[in-house]
């Protein structure tokens, strides 16, 4: 594996393209035309101060080139040399080191007792400062960069970007399609790819919708902003448990308020909740917070009918 970095420093390349040289034609004129102006011939001394002033002038030049600060871009073969090798923790100043040279960041020095857990040696006292410098100057994209995150930032912050990026890739709930992208390009594909596999509804407007108790899950999507919403359903001994999430960056916390209301006759079972964030990668996770619908409940051929309402007000934790 290789990562590509931007390190604070470039020569600049560009060269002065016509530097040095002068014409005598007025670009207005025609080359049959023209009337050439007479030059007077210049001694040799005058030619040898004519150049010195443009070799002085050449290096002055180049100095301040040389000094501009810019980056240039460095590949990194093993990017774990930039982790600590306890934690596997992207390394943050202060950074510590042993006298045999081992470093640990300093969260792991303390949990070790500032004792190496390579040589044993005393760690937690001298700062590795080569390696703080290094850190501190990498600039680095987003893993995500290929979904459409055009941040870059810091190594130290790569965590804390990566656990509220909003260009995490999510996976189309649709069983036979491959499609992974943002959750916007999700969205826009699901709309055009399978419109018919979801039921549309309205934010804030109850609708009811029927299922049988075997079905994993069904599809919704707002008509409002397209967004995908899976309503998850799981056999248990009892009944079945029911709940709602959001597909989208799992980093998101918080999500959109739902309400579900299951009735048998004069009987009602109310649930209130806030939808999980669900990126498709991975199984959704179990909600400790479902509604459980008893057997009696049931309709006939094991149906299961529900009255939905999705509401827009979203909460943040």
């Amino acid at each position: 594996m290789m990562a590509k970095f931007s390190v604070d420093r470039e020569e600049d390349e560009e060269e002065d393209k016509g530097a040095g040289t002068s014409s005598y034609i007025s670009s207005s004129e025609s080359p049959k035309h023209k009337k050439q102006k007479v030059v007077p011939k210049r001694s040799n001394d005058e030619k040898n101060k004519d150049q010195e002033e443009v070799m002085v002038k050449s290096e002055k030049e180049e100095g301040i080139n040389n000094s501009s600060s810019s980056s240039i871009s460095v590949t990194l073969i093993d990017p774990e040399v930039l982790d600590c090798s306890i934690c596997m923790e992207p390394l943050t100043p202060p950074i510590f080191q042993c006298e045999n040279g081992h470093i640990a960041c300093a969260p792991c020095c303390t949990k070790l007792g500032n004792k190496c857990p390579s040589c044993s040696w005393p760690i937690g006292y001298n700062r590795c400062r080569a390696i703080e410098k290094v850190i501190e100057s990498i600039k680095i994209a987003c893993k995500y960069s290929r979904y459409g995150c055009k941040e870059t930032f810091s190594y130290k912050q790569k965590i804390s970007h990566e656990e509220k990026c909003i260009y995490e890739p999510c996976t189309c709930p649709i069983t036979d399609c491959t499609f992974t992208g943002s959750s916007e390009r999700l969205y826009l594909h699901f709309s055009s790819k399978h419109w018919a596999s979801a039921r549309r509804f309205h934010y804030d407007s109850p609708f009811a919708v029927s299922f049988d108790k075997d079905d994993p899950f069904i599809i919704f999507q707002g008509e409002e902003d397209g967004r995908l919403f899976l309503l998850n359903n799981r056999f248990e001994r009892i009944g079945n448990a029911v709940s709602m999430s959001c597909i989208g960056p799992s980093t998101v916390k918080g999500g959109f308020s739902y309400d579900l209301i299951s009735e048998y006759g004069r009987t009602s079972l109310r649930f209130k909740a806030f939808t999980n964030s669900f990126n498709g990668l991975t199984e959704p996770s179990t909600s400790v917070e479902f509604l459980l619908v008893p057997y009696s409940f049931y309709r006939c051929f094991g149906q299961l009918k529900l009255e939905v309402c999705i509401r827009s007000c979203r909460e943040f934790s």
